[in-house]
């Protein structure tokens, strides 16, 4: 009755542990005058992963994390960092606020975004009480984006996206051995 009592408890864990949804809250905030892009992560809304603002340096970009730290990404490195695992695939979207401040040179464009995230949104399955665009018309040269989005995983989701990118390329290196191979 014990083993029974224990492997039931176990199972119940890993199935609380793959299935539970996971919210992550991602604020970000970018200014065109100032070339900065700020941003903060929370999960649960409470608890923050990551924070700070990217940056350009003439030989790339600057994720400053920290007073004392930053992250020097190569223009050079960043094709290479695209096509790592993608995470983003992962993540389901829950909610998405845009405000945009702009002058009269960016209205169009910025008029377009706001169309095509709310039709992507949309498209993802996303309900209308969940996303607000918000357009701000002021004078002068400005441009600033504002947004806010909830995503949603689980670890469950998680493992599966990453099974299928490791199948992926076991099925590439497969195809070069074996092309290597009969030459």
């Amino acid at each position: 009755m014990d083993r029974l009592y224990f492997f039931t408890l176990l199972l119940l864990g890993i199935a609380l542990i793959l299935f539970f949804p996971i919210f992550l809250d991602v604020h970000a905030h970018f200014d065109v005058n100032k070339r900065k892009f700020s941003f903060v992560i929370y999960v649960f809304k409470r608890i923050k992963l990551i924070g700070g603002y990217i940056a350009t340096y003439p030989g790339g970009l600057a994720i400053h994390v920290s007073k004392e730290k930053a992250i020097l990404i190569p223009y050079t490195q960043l094709d290479s960092e695209r096509k790592r695992f993608s995470f983003i695939k992962t993540f389901r979207l829950k909610a998405f606020l845009l405000t945009t401040e702009t002058g009269a040179d960016y209205l169009l464009p910025m008029g377009a975004l706001q169309m095509l995230l709310r039709c992507y949104f949309f498209l993802r399955g996303g309900k209308k009480e969940n996303i607000e665009n918000n357009v701000w018309l002021t004078d002068g040269d400005v441009l600033r984006i504002s947004f806010y989005t909830r995503l949603f995983f689980n670890v469950f989701i998680l493992l599966k996206n990453l099974l299928k990118f490791l199948k992926e390329k076991i099925k590439i290196l497969w195809q070069k051995k074996i092309k290597n191979s009969t030459i």
